[in-house]
């Protein structure tokens, strides 16, 4: 007669590591507009190609009058579902870039405000742009390069800008107070002070 196995379950023995230590999980908030997750065929595969190449930003450090060199600059269209603002003398409308500076000082980067694209006719956007009057975050950086390049500021691309700042150059960080809008409360940033 055949012994017959008892029905066992494997996983009622297997110990589960205590996780009381690790990071809470963070949730993917990046999705591009008009991608959606999930979709009417509930086996679709995940294009993991479209994940986030990046972890969270670290916290913030005070970096002020620290030597530094700034790995790259990067310029984020802003999404195509995000409304346009009318600007102040009502001629124009524009939806505002995220322009981000990276640092080689334990993954520190900085957002700046002031980059800017335009409505064209068709709906599309300008190429990205920067006033030349000092008065915004990124038009301060904008003219502190014309500085450092000895040329007016009405005479510096955008081009040139943004091949300069990707060129690894060794900055002079000044941490400065600004407000954020959204919550009224003001911030301490790392400012790029000089190139040197």
């Amino acid at each position: 007669m055949e012994e017959v196995k008892e029905d066992i379950n494997e996983f009622e023995n297997i110990e589960v590591p205590n996780n009381d230590d690790a990071p809470p999980a963070q949730a993917v908030s990046d999705v591009p507009a008009g991608e959606d997750l999930i979709s009417d065929d509930s086996r679709q595969v995940y294009d993991f190609t479209k994940a986030p190449k990046t972890g969270k930003a670290p916290p913030r450090i005070d970096l002020n009058g620290k030597e530094l060199t700034l790995l790259k600059a990067e310029i984020k269209l802003p999404d195509k579902s995000a409304p346009w603002d009318l600007s102040k003398a009502g001629t124009s409308q524009y939806k505002s870039c995220q322009f981000s500076l990276f640092y080689d000082h334990e993954g520190q980067q900085e957002y700046l405000s002031g980059m800017r694209v335009f409505k064209r006719d068709d709906n599309g956007y300008s190429h990205p742009s920067i006033t030349r009057d000092r008065n915004n975050q990124a038009s301060k950086l904008f003219g502190l390069y014309a500085d450092y390049k000895k040329k007016h500021i009405n005479e510096v691309s955008l081009y040139d800008f943004m091949t300069f700042l990707n060129s690894k150059p060794k900055v002079r960080i000044v941490t400065e107070d600004f407000n954020n809008p959204q919550t009224n409360k003001s911030v301490k940033k790392n400012m790029i002070g000089a190139f040197i």
